[in-house]
């Protein structure tokens, strides 16, 4: 009985200094942490669809970047991004109705919908995605630009409020100042007016942001128009 119980109580010893071992090694310094990665992992993936209508040729393309990794964080910055890639599908539907429907099938040319991405912002802790876009489906051209940006430990998809200094006025005060001085001072009404939720913007660097405007600008008119603005993000 006494060896039978020697051996349980050397059986109990050697699990435990097992269990010990592995703790030690999944975590070296012993301490217990929790930090979010300060740069992102990601691919970009190319959504395209080509047609023709005889000499005519419909162009449809979608960068999709999405993060490596299967983090809750993660997954939500890819539903995110997943999501405005769907709310373009409308649209390229519209470009193929476009292409079917045009008359001008039998002369060479090009319509096109296309979204092209680049991260222009990864590190401390946030990234940002920067889309070009460029429409045309036989009548004006579109272009215009805007940003997708996300803080890196929760997934959150951040507003203008998020990476500018300043209450939603004197936010909107400062991107209706710098449109006046770059483009117009027509556009300071119209921009006041807006809610800061509507502001398209990407991070340039940690203290500069873009802000977007276009394919209509704030006082009506074609064409892309952007101004940059001091930003906090440190």
């Amino acid at each position: 009985r006494d060896l039978m119980k020697k051996r349980n109580i050397f059986k109990h010893l050697f699990l435990f200094c097992l269990l010990a071992m592995a703790v030690a090694l999944s975590n070296p310094t012993g301490h217990t942490t929790v930090s979010a990665a300060s740069k992102a992992s990601y691919k970009i993936i190319n959504k395209k669809t080509t047609k023709r209508n005889n000499k005519l040729t419909a162009r449809y393309l979608y960068q999709l970047p999405q993060l490596k990794g299967k983090s809750a964080a993660v997954k939500k910055i890819n539903r995110s991004l997943k999501a405005d890639y769907k709310a373009t599908l409308s649209s390229k539907a519209s470009l193929f109705d476009a292409l079917k429907n045009s008359p001008y099938s039998y002369y060479s040319g090009e319509y096109f919908y296309t979204t092209k991405c680049k991260v222009t912002y990864n590190k401390k802790g946030y990234v940002c995605f920067k889309f070009t876009c460029d429409w045309m489906a036989g009548g004006v051209h579109n272009g215009w630009e805007y940003g997708l940006t996300y803080r890196l430990k929760d997934g959150k998809k951040l507003e203008i409020q998020d990476v500018v200094r300043g209450d939603d006025y004197t936010i909107k005060q400062k991107i209706a100042s710098a449109y006046s001085q770059k483009v117009s001072s027509a556009g300071y009404s119209p921009i006041m007016q807006k809610d800061c939720s509507e502001f398209q913007f990407y991070i340039k660097s940690a203290n500069k942001v873009v802000v977007c405007f276009g394919p209509y600008q704030p006082m009506g008119g074609n064409g892309h128009t952007s101004v940059t603005i001091k930003g906090k993000l440190k």
